[in-house]
């Protein structure tokens, strides 16, 4: 099995066909028939299950094909990364990022450090936390700005300080609170828009304070929750630093009375894998902003 199979044998899931998948790859297919049936041959599977105009995976096939797409963009970002090295430049930073940093915050790093490594080029993946936990571990990228909470699952981490989490909603629906902090019982008012990872940290709080809170809305992504907030739909739960995302400044945040409702954001990568000099670079450059 090498990286060629693997690219003729994701080309036919991704088309559906052999015919579809020979045309895209510019070869004909009689040899693409034989890659796959060499390919099946040597795992000791059937990849396929073969119909009069489709082709549909197994589960054999679905197994292969997650590790493929692995496979082939780490070697994809291989490759460019020695061009890079080839031309003199500094190599490529392949970040992940989740949401609720991907404003301000993460422009600030990122330019910032482009001032000091003009050489540097930068891949950016966006997706929830343990998504990129996952990625780190195959390989995809180098690091992760991820939020907790979540379980360390062997990787490395370099902690920023917490902060507190907010609730933010449009102006008309804070009227009758008018302090800079809001209770779990005042919070109780209002319908809810969460994370989802957050929900039994939440629940679990409002059921020592013996308080039921409505939550109208689970989501995965800090934007999705503020664009859904400014919307009226509700009151948004989100980190401090979430705030950057409200562009149109049209919500008001206040600080939600808790001492244990805090999140803490981390620089994640994974010590089994090599971490280039320019990863290490860029985690020393966000440790200078605390």
């Amino acid at each position: 099995m090498d990286l060629k199979q693997l690219s003729y044998f994701s080309a036919v899931v991704e088309e559906g066909s052999i015919s579809a998948a020979a045309r895209r790859l510019h070869i004909s297919q009689p040899p693409l028939s034989a890659q796959i049936r060499l390919l099946e041959g040597e795992l000791g599977c059937l990849l396929f299950e073969r119909g009069a105009r489709h082709i549909r995976l197994t589960e054999a096939g679905q197994l292969l094909y997650e590790r493929s797409r692995a496979l082939l963009a780490l070697a994809d970002s291989t490759r460019r990364e020695l061009r890079d090295y080839q031309e003199g430049t500094q190599g490529t930073l392949r970040l992940g990022v989740v949401s609720s940093v991907s404003g301000s915050m993460l422009q600030q790093w990122i330019v910032t450090f482009h001032k000091k490594h003009p050489g540097v080029r930068y891949e950016i993946a966006e997706a929830n936390t343990y998504q990129l936990q996952d990625q780190l571990i195959s390989g995809r990228i180098e690091l992760a700005v991820i939020r907790t909470p979540f379980s360390e699952n062997g990787l490395k981490y370099r902690y920023l300080p917490a902060e507190p989490m907010l609730a933010a909603g449009l102006p008309s629906c804070f009227q009758s609170f008018p302090e800079e902090t809001i209770s779990l019982e005042q919070l109780s008012c209002f319908p809810l828009l969460i994370y989802r990872r957050w929900e039994t940290v939440l629940s679990d709080l409002f059921s020592h304070a013996h308080i039921t809170p409505r939550i109208l809305c689970n989501s995965e992504d800090a934007r999705t929750t503020l664009l859904l907030t400014q919307g009226g739909l509700g009151i948004g739960i989100v980190p401090q630093s979430a705030r950057s995302l409200d562009h149109d400044a049209a919500l008001v945040f206040k600080t939600i009375q808790s001492r244990e409702l805090t999140s803490r954001i981390a620089l994640a990568w994974n010590p089994s894998a090599h971490l280039s000099a320019t990863a290490e670079g860029f985690i020393e450059h966000i440790s200078s902003f605390f």
